[in-house]
Parts: structure tokens; sequence; C-alpha cells
């Protein structure tokens, strides 16, 4: 007669536990790492749509004289799920200011983009996490300079 123990089958305790400290300390580093990501990945479509949108002030003022008509701003700003889109003009149309702001209730909170009708970009806003500002370019990634 030979007595057999029977096999454990399943997972002990502490192999469970071990399994989420492992699960935990993963997620607390690629979290905030996905998060930095996805704010990074926002920050060129705003940008970008104020290139664009220099640029068509620019072919506004090549047919006008001005970047100004009589409502204010010579183009429309457009909708954007992350950011506010603004547009100035000073000096009786001879200048302008587009700016780029994040929506306060939104991921993209605090962040502050500009450009001008010389070219002059700059960020003038930032998440206290991301730095401080005035920089004279767009910042695109945490505690980064010019």
């Amino acid at each position: 007669m030979s007595s057999s123990s029977p096999s454990p089958q399943g997972f002990s305790l502490i192999e469970l536990m071990i399994a989420l400290a492992i699960a935990a300390i993963i997620a607390a580093v690629a979290i905030p790492g996905y998060r930095d990501h996805m704010l990074r990945a926002r920050i060129p479509e705003a940008t970008s749509t104020l290139s664009a949108l220099a640029m068509r002030m620019e072919q506004y003022y090549q047919d006008n004289q001005a970047y100004s008509n009589a409502n204010g701003c010579a183009i429309t700003m457009p909708t954007d799920d992350f950011f506010t889109f603004e547009c100035s003009t000073e000096n009786g149309g001879q200048s302008f200011l587009l700016k780029a702001s994040g929506i306060s209730t939104g991921a993209m909170s605090g962040f502050v983009y500009t450009l001008d009708q010389n070219g002059n970009a700059a960020t003038t806003q930032l998440p206290a996490a991301w730095g401080n500002t005035p920089f004279n370019c767009w910042i695109s990634k945490r505690s980064s300079t010019c």
C-alpha cells in the first residue's frame, strides 16, 4: 500500500498576492507614462492648427492688406475637443496673436500656446508638473526647455 498525498490544485494565497503585487507595480509605472504619452500626442495637434491658422491669416493679409475685418479676426476659429483657439488683432489689423488654450475641464488644462504674425511661437502656460513658463518655443515634453 502506497499512500499518495493528493496533489495541490490552484494557486496558494502567497502566489496570488505576489502576482497582484507585481501587477500593481507595473500599473504604477505604466499608467502615468501612458497619460504623459497621451498629453504629448495632443500638443502637436494644437500647434499644427496654430500654424495652419497663421497661414490662413497670411493669405487673408495678401488679399486685404490687414489681418482683420469688420468682425475682428479675419478667419473663423476651429473647434476642438482638447483646445480652444482664439485670435486677436492689433495695430489696425497689422498684427495678430493666435492662442491655443487647453480646455479647463479636460486633460489639457493648463497648456497655452501662442503664435504671432512674425512666426514667434511661445508657450505661455504649462501645468505645474511640466515646468515654469514662459518659453519662446512650443514645449511638448515634461521638464524640457527650448
